[in-house]
């Protein structure tokens, strides 16, 4: 289960989105005329810079989830008012299912052969939404239309609410226990905000707001993608060397630092195989991330990592690296391969130091805790030693 202060922080950036967006519908007296009328035209400059990112950083998942938003939104504004109110009916329903299906399926080329899938797929859901929104079928509505529950969800359908509990708790689901936590939390905003616009349809400005607020949510999910796959490791999720070099740049005078290096890795991973190999490094990294102390985990490259310690004492420092240490020492791991199924245990080395005024930048802070690593590995590992 993810912990609690990773969801709470992804949450809440797009539902402040989400809510800055909702607000403007219930002060609009009080705003301006003139945003309201821009409002479309943000919601379409938005898709168009969505739609370029998207594709220039092979992130088309993003072009599936806009591109039927744009047309929900010209189907409103240009559709007469019985296709348009069929087309309210299957909106509801199957967008926000359109939605699970691609936050579940993985990014792939867009002309690859799963894109190529996507894009069948995307081509029949739209033909058939638009078959029946221009021949419409009285027994097909009457279905959706079906009463489920005591409560009326006016103009939700009882079917629509019944699929928005299901997407709804699928995508908490998700957010609590998927490692994914950036696309999953920013997606469960995206629907709630999306059935809160249809449902507020009739407040002037309220759908073409929540389109806006979604585009916004998009997009700055997708500056926060790219800024994952520059600064954090994959395999790990800790932050990589890119950004440890730039947290390093930021350092005041008074620091530690410490290299960590898992004990016989490399016999490790011979042994039981690269697949087990990428699993404890998954595991330690889990371990090193919740350093105290003020520090912070890094994955510096194979099976070393780095703990910075901003304006902290070594001894300090070294107390809760040797804590890591222990934890880490004494976390049964369980291999599972094709070879054997047994448990083992992990051991880490570390050599730790503070920043000295014989240190020209932080680099050599670094290499005066390499050399007292590398003195950890020669008194026999499994130690923190503190130069």
């Amino acid at each position: 289960m993810n912990s609690l202060k990773p969801i709470a922080v992804n949450v809440s950036i797009p539902l402040f989105i989400s809510l800055a967006f909702g607000s403007m519908v219930f002060y609009e007296a009080k705003i301006p005329k003139i945003i309201f009328s821009l409002v479309p035209y943000l919601f379409y400059a938005i898709s168009a810079l969505i739609l370029w990112v998207s594709w220039h950083f092979n992130r088309n998942r993003f072009i599936f989830i806009i591109i039927p938003l744009l047309l929900i939104h010209i189907g409103f504004e240009y559709l007469n008012p019985k296709m348009a109110t069929d087309l309210f009916l299957y909106s509801s329903m199957f967008y926000p299912i359109h939605l699970l299906i691609f936050l579940s399926l993985k990014e792939r080329g867009l002309f690859s052969i799963w894109g190529i899938l996507k894009i069948g797929f995307f081509v029949v859901e739209l033909a058939v939404v638009l078959y029946f929104v221009i021949y419409p079928n009285a027994d097909f509505i009457a279905v959706l239309k079906m009463k489920l529950f005591a409560l009326s969800f006016y103009p939700l359908e009882d079917l629509c609410m019944a699929i928005a509990i299901f997407v709804v708790f699928v995508m908490s689901i998700l957010v609590m226990f998927n490692k994914y936590i950036l696309y999953n939390s920013s997606f469960l905003v995206i629907a709630v905000t999306f059935y809160m616009g249809l449902y507020f349809i009739k407040i002037p400005f309220a759908y073409k707001l929540s389109l806006l607020a979604i585009g916004v949510i998009i997009f700055i999910l997708l500056i926060r993608e790219s800024y994952r796959l520059a600064f954090y490791d994959e395999l790990t999720a800790l932050p990589g060397r890119r950004a440890l070099v730039e947290d390093m740049a930021k350092l005041g005078m008074k620091y530690s630092l410490a290299m960590i290096d898992i004990d016989h890795f490399k016999k490790f991973n011979d042994t039981y195989g690269h697949d087990t190999g990428d699993e404890v490094l998954k595991m330690v990294a889990s371990k090193l991330a919740d350093v105290g102390g003020g520090g912070k985990a890094y994955r510096y490259g194979g099976e070393e990592f780095v703990l910075l310690f901003p304006s902290r004492e070594v001894d300090e420092s070294y107390t809760h690296t040797d804590m890591l240490r222990d934890i880490i020492e004494k976390s049964p791991f369980k291999v599972r391969n094709k070879q054997s199924s047994k448990t083992i245990y992990i051991n880490i080395s570390s050599g730790i130091v503070q920043k000295s005024s014989k240190d020209k930048d932080p680099f050599a802070v670094m290499k005066r805790a390499d050399d007292a690593l590398y003195k950890a590995k020669k008194a026999g590992r499994n130690q923190v030693v503190k130069a």
